[in-house]
């Protein structure tokens, strides 16, 4: 699997693997990303931004994820408990999809096993 940052020009595969992901919540029941997010906008902000990685199969996109390195706003406020890691960094990961045709096969954890290596600091 070749796991690296997305270009401007796989915004499309990424939609469509995007509307697996949605499809495959609505399946289960989810309501999660049923109200348009996340959209081609979000994504090229994503690519832009430097935190958009796809994995690929023979040049085949399988899967996408938005990584970002801590400190993440969402997280600043604890209302219960307490960080156990105390000031050490982390990643967050954020929109991860996989195309229907793979799902079940294990793609997400080699993905997110790759994503996690890639970085230096962990």
């Amino acid at each position: 699997m070749e796991i690296r940052l997305a270009f401007p020009n796989e915004v499309d595969p990424i939609m469509r693997v995007i509307a697996d992901a949605k499809k495959c919540l609505a399946d289960a029941g989810s309501d999660q990303w049923q109200n348009g997010y996340p959209n081609a906008d979000i994504i090229i902000d994503d690519i832009i931004s430097g935190q958009a990685y796809v994995a690929l199969e023979e040049g085949e996109l399988l899967a996408y994820a938005a990584v970002t390195k801590s400190p993440e706003v969402a997280y600043e406020t604890i209302y219960e408990g307490n960080w156990q890691g105390g000031e050490s960094e982390y990643l967050v990961f954020h929109r991860i999809a996989v195309a229907a045709d793979v799902q079940g096969q294990g793609v997400a954890q080699t993905f997110l096993e790759g994503l996690i290596e890639g970085f230096d600091y962990l």
